[in-house]
C-alpha cells in the first residue's frame, strides 16, 4: 500500500501495524501511529504485540477471489474490495446473499 493512498482512506491518528519497509518510516511523521513487526526476526513483535498475520491473510483471501474474477481491472479495484467485504459480513452462502441483497434494497427503497 502506498503514503497516498494511506492518506487518502486512513484518518490520521490511526494506528497502522504493517513490516517495517522503508517507505512506510514516515507514517509516523504524517499522523499515524505506526507500530511494525519484523518478520525476518518473529511474527509477531515481542516488545508491542504488533503482528501483521490477520492482514496479510485477508489480502491473500480477496487476492485468491479477485483471480475468479475475469478482468479485473485497477478502475474496480475498490468495488471489487466493497464487495468481498460485503460477501464475507452478509452473503456467506449464495442463499444468504440474495435473501441479505433483497433486505439492503428494502432498507434503503422502503415501500411507501
Amino acid at each position: 500500500m502506498s503514503l497516498p493512498i494511506i492518506q487518502r482512506i486512513v484518518a490520521p491518528g490511526t494506528t497502522i501495524w504493517l513490516d517495517e519497509r522503508v517507505a512506510y518510516r514516515q507514517l509516523s511523521s504524517l499522523g499515524y501511529q505506526h507500530e511494525t513487526a519484523n518478520h525476518s526476526q518473529n511474527f509477531t513483535d515481542p516488545a508491542t504485540g504488533t503482528c501483521t498475520n490477520h492482514v496479510e491473510a485477508y489480502w491473500c483471501a480477496v487476492e485468491r477471489q479477485f483471480k475468479t474474477t475475469v478482468g479485473t481491472t485497477q478502475e474496480m479495484l475498490l468495488s471489487y474490495l466493497d464487495e468481498h467485504m460485503w460477501r464475507e459480513r452478509y452473503g456467506q452462502t449464495a442463499k444468504m446473499a440474495m435473501l441479505n441483497l433483497q433486505r439492503h434494497i428494502a432498507e434503503c427503497y422502503p415501500v411507501q
